[in-house]
C-alpha cells in the first residue's frame, strides 16, 4: 500500500481506533511521517501512536469582522526585574509556592551576564493600563528557577509578529510575539519537550487601588470538541476604558479542562502577579484593551489531534 499525499494518511490513520498497531507493508514519504491526528514511528514496521490534541494560533492578522482592541500606546522597553518592586518581597503572596525569586534563582541562560537581570514590560497603554507592568518570565517548575526572555524587537506594527528561540533550564523555547491586530499582544510559546513551566508577569496595574477583578468564560468549538476560554478583566472602578483582558489558552487542550491562570493581588496595592498554571508543550496568551475580544481569540484558534 502507497500513501501519497496527507488526505490519504489522515483517512488510513483514522480507521485506527487503537494505539500500538503494528502496520506491516506500507510506503509513505517522508514528508508525510507525521499527522496532526496521529504519529507514525518508524522501528522495523511502521507503528501507530496516538499523541494528545492540540491548540495553535492561526497566526491571523484581521479582525475578520469581530471587535479588537482600543488604540495601544505602545511602549514596551527593559530594564532590572526589581524596576516596580522586588517581587522576592511579595514572594508568599504573589508567588505562592514557588521557589523564592532572588538573583540567585535567575539563571542566564542564553543571555550575557549584563542582561541576567533585565527583564521586558510596559509603562503604560495609555488611558493608565499599565504603570510599569510585565517583567515576564519563564518559570522552570522542576528546577524552581526563572528565566526573563528579553522581547524583540518591540513596539512593532499591528499585524508584524516575530519569532524568537530561547535557551534557558536546558530547554529550548519558541515565542512568536507582536501585536496582530490592533489593541491586542500575544505571546506564543512553545518548548521542545513535555516538562511542566510557567509563564507570568507582575508590576503595576496603574488602576490607582480601585482595580476590580473578574474571572470570565467563554465556551467555544473545535473539531466537534466543547472547550472553555479562560481570562480574566482587570478594571478601574467606574472607567470605561481603563480595563485590560488577559486570555491564557495552554496549547494542550487537556490543560483547558480548568481555570487556566492564577492573579494574585492585595486588596491595598496596585502591584499584582499573574501566571500561567503549569503547562507542558505550549501556552498562548492574549492581552486586549479595553474591549473583551474573545471572539477575535476564538477564531485565531485551531486544534489539531
Amino acid at each position: 500500500m502507497l500513501i501519497s499525499n496527507q488526505e490519504e494518511l489522515e483517512d488510513f490513520l483514522n480507521s485506527y481506533e487503537t494505539e500500538g498497531i503494528i502496520i506491516d507493508n506500507i510506503s509513505i514519504t517522508n514528508a508525510l511521517v507525521s499527522a496532526n491526528a496521529k504519529l507514525l514511528t518508524i522501528s522495523g514496521n511502521f507503528y501507530l501512536t496516538k499523541i494528545s490534541e492540540m491548540l495553535y494560533s492561526l497566526n491571523t492578522i484581521t479582525d475578520n469582522g469581530f471587535i479588537v482592541g482600543n488604540s495601544v500606546n505602545k511602549d514596551m522597553s527593559n530594564d532590572i526585574y526589581t524596576n516596580e518592586f522586588d517581587p522576592n518581597q511579595y514572594q508568599s503572596d504573589y508567588f505562592p509556592g514557588m521557589s523564592p525569586f532572588t538573583e540567585e534563582n535567575i539563571v542566564i541562560g542564553d543571555k550575557t551576564e549584563e542582561d541576567r537581570l533585565i527583564a521586558s514590560f510596559w509603562y503604560d497603554w495609555g488611558d493608565d493600563i499599565f504603570d510599569d507592568w510585565g517583567y515576564f518570565y519563564l518559570y522552570d517548575v522542576d528546577l524552581g528557577k526563572y528565566y526573563f526572555p528579553i522581547i524583540s524587537p518591540q513596539n512593532e506594527n499591528d499585524g508584524v509578529l516575530t519569532l524568537q528561540t530561547f535557551n534557558a533550564f536546558g530547554r529550548t523555547f519558541t515565542i512568536n510575539q507582536g501585536y496582530p491586530v490592533q489593541g491586542i499582544f500575544k505571546f506564543d510559546i512553545s518548548v521542545n519537550d513535555n516538562k511542566p513551566f510557567k509563564f507570568g508577569a507582575y508590576g503595576n496595574m496603574g488602576s490607582d487601588r480601585n482595580q476590580i477583578i473578574t474571572d470570565l468564560t467563554y465556551s467555544y468549538t473545535k473539531n466537534t470538541s466543547t472547550l472553555t476560554l479562560y481570562y480574566v478583566k482587570q478594571a478601574e472602578e467606574n472607567d470605561e476604558d481603563e480595563i485590560v483582558y488577559s486570555y491564557f489558552v495552554p496549547k494542550k487542550v487537556s490543560e483547558n479542562n480548568d481555570k487556566t491562570y492564577d492573579l494574585y493581588q492585595l486588596s491595598d496595592e496596585d502591584n499584582n502577579s499573574l501566571m500561567s498554571k503549569n503547562v507542558t508543550n505550549g501556552l498562548i496568551v492574549y492581552f486586549s484593551k479595553t474591549n473583551d475580544v474573545k471572539e477575535w481569540i476564538v477564531n485565531d484558534l485551531a486544534m489539531s489531534g
